[in-house]
């Protein structure tokens, strides 16, 4: 019993862990408002109905969380349009180590949006992500350029990445 208490708190702390690297996505909402306007030629009130953004659309940042000795934690976000007949979601977020050049070193972040055929619901306007990151600072290492990239699946019209957000960190106080 002992070595079960010890194991499944062991599993928890891991789950904990892991969970704070997963990509969080949330839905951007938009609801029906009534207007009324009035007609200047006519004198008369015109009512109709817009929808407007309820849920508040994350800007495209990298930004620290914490530095420290040897790793670095930070936050990746942004957001991405899906509604009507064109419904995008955010798949999954990748990364690929770029070149190291002397103290200098890229990372690069690829936000996975792949194209689904149907119609997305009239109350969604899009989706929010970000994802917590904690990169170990290799010791030869000054300055780390972060780079934050849409990649667009199985959609024909993106051939190529697009460029989101870049943001440099300085580490010339380390030793």
């Amino acid at each position: 019993m002992k070595n079960f208490m010890i194991l499944t708190s062991f599993l928890a702390l891991v789950s904990c862990k892991a969970d704070a690297q997963k990509l969080k996505v949330f839905t951007i909402f938009r609801e029906p408002k009534k207007v009324a306007k009035e007609v200047s030629e006519t004198g008369k009130t015109h009512t109709y109905t817009t929808r407007q953004e309820v849920t508040e659309r994350l800007n495209p940042l990298i930004f620290m969380l914490s530095k420290n000795d040897g790793t670095l934690k930070f936050r990746l976000q942004g957001n991405i349009s899906s509604s009507g007949h064109s419904i995008r979601q955010v798949r999954k977020m990748r990364y690929e180590k770029g070149e190291q050049n002397g103290n200098f070193i890229t990372l690069r972040y690829f936000v996975e949006i792949k194209k689904i055929p149907g119609k997305e619901s009239a109350d969604v306007k899009g989706y929010n992500y970000s994802k917590d990151e904690t990169y170990t600072i290799p010791k030869d290492v000054k300055v780390i350029n972060i780079e934050l990239y849409e990649d667009r699946i199985n959609d024909t019209s993106a051939t190529k990445p697009k460029f989101i957000a870049q943001q440099t960190f300085n580490f010339f106080d380390r030793i």
